[in-house]
């Protein structure tokens, strides 16, 4: 009895390991480099023949992201509504030996986001991959201090955007024989945030909404998810912080913001085999926030 359970035991080790040593792998075939620079080194073509969606992806995490997924081999279809900016993510991205397309788009605008997905239809005439970063937080105050037209931004940007942006995305994504789509939320959808009411209600809203929609889309090989970013260092959060990255280190359990890449890390094990049987997750990527 006692050489069948350490027989057991250490098949369950070996199991472990093996494991573990396949999600290192994924990991380290998932690691990408930083802005600019995919094209150095190993190029890594996990990714290769898929093609993937980012919106929001003129800066920040959405940016990151879209470099990231070309540096593994995706070809990579990113909107946002700055064209500069967009063009710039575009040709970094080929020129680190990418492929990417930048449409000019608003998510908020029903008659755009179907323009963008038959713009990626027409163009690779499938959709594996959707990463919807748009968002945002609007003004902040108490309630009754916040003006309905902020409301209403915050609303239709975050709720209404992610709404219009898995519409078009589904159906592409079933008739493409499945994908899988990463919702971009907030911790303030894990927790509730003073002074942003309505921030709050709109990224829990957005947890909602991912989540019943994996249930519907299951059986139709279509994974989606949702990724709550706590304090990164994008450009809009130091301008909100003064510049300072170390203003939240105290609230912040591992004791310092996250990068982006972080964010893009997160994002590619979501889209990978690596996570095949994850839907309906909602996943804090904030060093420990969501659980204080």
């Amino acid at each position: 009895m006692v050489d069948q359970v350490s027989t057991r035991r250490a098949m369950l080790m070996g199991s472990g390991a093996s494991v573990a040593a396949a999600l290192q792998s994924g990991v380290a075939d998932a690691a990408v480099q930083p802005a600019g620079s995919a094209g150095t080194g190993r190029q890594v073509t996990r990714l290769a023949g898929r093609v993937a969606l980012v919106t929001g992806a003129t800066s920040g995490m959405g940016a990151v992201t879209a470099r990231a997924l070309a540096a593994a081999g995706a070809k990579v279809v990113f909107c946002g509504r700055r064209t500069d900016e967009g063009h710039e993510v575009e040709k970094s991205i080929r020129d680190a030996g990418g492929e990417a397309l930048f449409v000019q788009a608003d998510v908020t605008h029903e008659e755009q986001v179907k323009a963008l997905l038959e713009t990626v239809a027409s163009r690779h005439g499938r959709l594996d991959y959707a990463f919807n970063n748009v968002g945002t937080s609007g003004d902040q105050g108490a309630l009754h201090q916040l003006s309905t037209e902020n409301f209403e931004l915050v609303m239709q940007t975050n709720l209404l955007g992610n709404f219009l942006q898995m519409k078009y995305e589904i159906p592409l994504m079933i008739a493409s024989g499945g994908g899988s789509i990463v919702g971009n939320s907030s911790i303030a959808g894990l927790r509730y945030i003073a002074k942003r009411p309505h921030y709050s209600a709109a990224k829990h809203g957005v947890i909602a909404m991912y989540c019943s929609a994996a249930i519907e889309y299951a059986k139709q090989k279509v994974r989606i998810n949702v990724i709550c970013p706590g304090f990164i260092k994008t450009e809009k959060a130091m301008r909100v912080m003064g510049g300072n990255e170390h203003i939240f280190d105290d609230r912040i359990p591992m004791g310092h913001i996250g990068q982006s890449q972080d964010v893009a890390d997160a994002v590619l094990w979501l889209f990978s085999e690596e996570s095949r049987y994850v839907t309906g997750a909602v996943i804090p990527v904030d060093g420990g926030q969501s659980v204080l």
